[in-house]
């Protein structure tokens, strides 16, 4: 099989899981769509890396369990972006998600997207995409019978999880730097003969 039929393989599988899930989130509270979103796109971030990234010499990884390095939403979206995978303006967009999901899941009280620092992050999640015709098409297709910020929140989060599935199919996986072994192969040749 080549790349090309592999990648298409992998696209059709992606749109297809990624189609069910908008198809289940958009009959969600707003708490539970801020809390299963962020943890959607958790999900396709941590795919990214596992995929990017050259595996642990160790067999296991333990950047991504417990308190790692890149246990948290937070450490994720900072390393897609030092690692040049998302521009800081998508970053931007994910940090806003991470902390309308933070304020969620603290708050016990009903909460929705309509109110407080929710309305404001959302209006600067959602000022980015609104213009465009991509934001527009989504947010008829899946969430027309949603209003106001509760579509602008399912249709953010659609285009960020459909852009990070992108990134996820279409990113070649680190290799290693051709020299970054410990024992140069010109050395061995060189090598101090016992004494």
């Amino acid at each position: 099989m080549t790349s090309i039929s592999k990648k298409t393989n992998s696209s059709d599988k992606y749109w297809k899981e990624f189609t069910e899930f908008l198809n289940e989130f958009k009959g969600e509270t707003d708490r539970a769509a801020v809390i299963v979103g962020a943890a959607k796109l958790d999900l396709i971030m941590y795919q990214i890396l596992q995929r990017f990234l050259l595996p642990s010499p160790g067999g296991s990884d333990d950047l991504f369990e417990g308190y790692s390095p890149l246990s948290t939403l937070s450490s994720k979206i900072n390393i897609l972006y030092s690692l040049g995978l998302i521009d800081a303006t998508f970053a931007r967009a994910l940090h806003l998600v991470r902390r309308i999901r933070n304020d969620f899941a603290h708050e016990v009280t009903s909460c929705d997207l309509a109110s407080g620092t929710h309305r404001n992050r959302l209006r600067e999640l959602f000022a980015p995409l609104e213009d465009y015709e991509v934001a527009q098409a989504i947010q008829n297709r899946y969430f027309a019978t949603t209003k106001g910020p509760s579509a602008d929140f399912r249709t953010a989060l659609a285009i960020l999880a459909g852009r990070l599935e992108a990134i996820c199919i279409h990113n070649e996986p680190l290799k290693p730097y051709s020299d970054s072994k410990l024992i140069r192969d010109s050395w061995k040749m060189k090598k101090l003969k016992d004494k």
